[in-house]
């Protein structure tokens, strides 16, 4: 942790930030560097604490795909605030829902996705009527390919 200066050639003052610098190994064993300015002042927080605030970011934007992708988030055609809000709060509620699935069967199927879940909701409410057993067996095909994608990239 190192506090830099920056500016931005126009305005009259410098802005002080704290460059934070944190090494990960990457599946393959090489180390790899993260580089991340924070506004937080040097005694504000620990620099495990900042170290593990920066580290976090991959899952709030995994979150956020999550949210465009499987519950629309950026789907929306309104004309106020208010139904923008209406809207999100929908999108809330719906990773919400999505997340506690996730938390509830996570030792039976860990890699158990957002994606799966709208599968399953949308093969059991369709007209099409799938039973449990085909549902459950579409999603241990979609993990067992899943878990052999997984093991490839870590042998490469």
């Amino acid at each position: 942790m190192q506090t830099v200066y920056t500016w931005d050639g126009e305005s009259e003052d410098y802005r002080e930030h704290l460059l934070i610098i944190r090494a990960a190994k990457t599946p393959s064993g090489d180390i790899e560097y993260k580089y991340a300015l924070s506004n937080a002042y040097e005694d504000e927080f620990e620099l495990a604490d900042l170290v593990r605030m920066q580290s976090q970011r991959y899952f709030i934007e995994r979150s956020f795909q999550d949210a465009k992708q499987e519950a629309g988030i950026s789907e929306y055609q309104v004309r106020g605030w208010r139904a923008w809000h209406h809207h999100m709060v929908l999108v809330m509620m719906a990773l919400h829902f999505i997340l506690s699935e996730k938390i509830l069967y996570n030792n039976e199927y860990p890699l158990l996705s957002a994606y799966d879940i709208r599968d399953i909701i949308i093969r059991v409410y369709s007209k099409k009527r799938f039973s449990s057993d085909e549902v459950l067996d579409q999603i241990r095909k979609r993990h067992d390919q899943r878990g052999l994608e997984k093991l490839n990239k870590d042998s490469s």
